[in-house]
């Protein structure tokens, strides 16, 4: 099976488990790793099927894992089980499985899968961008003053900052969104849905697949080179239409 093939396979087959367990959410025991960080068996079940089933096929490969931390290897997998996890344990259907392939620290591939629509987000460097094998073509808005502006945040992002970009963006005519799942917003960002996606202190396996996927659809991203090195715990990101993106810096910034 190609290594493509492999990926998508694996973060479908996650995901599906992810989705099972949403549906019997109530059983499930919810652990708190830190403020606003939630963890269950459901994460660490997600994330050893994924392993699993890529170690079958490429047993040198590692893996850097948000529940199960960093394996070393020639390739890197990097994997976050259930993204969104708080609206995961809270009933709300909002959520993703993610996987990117890493090797030399740089991002050659991005796979999302969404179990509540059952699609399935892709991208290769250099090759597109696709949902269910469409390619993503997204419409942006010709306007920054029409735009629809995604924020992400987390219990680092102090209230002061929160509410300044809320009022910048506010001040400059966009409306806002923050449906709580970064990875899932970034393929937003890639459809067309957000024009703009302000997040900050992303963890690798937030982040990696979604900024390729949003990348390869044509969005910009500031503050990106090729992948935020896997030892370092967060990275701030921006993205959007690039046009926009000169506009927004001082919102985001």
């Amino acid at each position: 099976m190609h290594t493509s093939e492999l990926a998508a396979h694996a973060v479908r087959h996650g995901g599906q488990k992810a989705l099972e367990y949403f549906h019997a959410r109530d059983a499930l025991t919810i652990e708190l790793k830190g403020p606003q960080d939630y963890v269950s068996q459901a994460d660490r079940d997600v994330e050893h099927a994924i392993i699993t089933t890529i170690q079958t096929a490429f047993p040198d490969d590692g893996f850097v894992g948000e529940e199960s931390g960093i394996t070393p290897g020639a390739r890197q997998w990097v994997i976050d089980p259930i993204d969104g996890t708080t609206n995961f344990t809270r009933g709300i259907p909002y959520f993703c499985t993610t996987l990117a392939l890493v090797e030399n620290e740089r991002v050659i591939g991005g796979w999302i899968y969404d179990p509540i629509h059952d699609v399935l987000y892709a991208a290769e460097r250099d090759a597109g961008a696709f949902a269910n094998d469409q390619q993503l073509k997204p419409q942006w808005r010709s306007s920054f003053a029409t735009g629809l502006v995604g924020i992400c945040h987390s219990s680092q992002l102090t209230a002061e900052a929160l509410a300044g970009r809320i009022t910048g963006a506010l001040g400059r005519g966009a409306i806002l969104r923050q449906p709580g799942a970064a990875a899932l917003m970034l393929c937003d960002l890639a459809s067309g849905r957000l024009d703009i996606l302000y997040d900050q202190h992303l963890k690798p396996w937030d982040s990696v697949a979604g900024l390729l996927i949003a990348h390869e659809a044509g969005a910009g991203c500031q503050r990106l080179s090729t992948c935020p090195r896997l030892a370092h715990h967060t990275a701030g990101h921006d993205g959007g239409r690039p046009r926009h993106l000169s506009r927004s810096t001082d919102v985001v910034a």
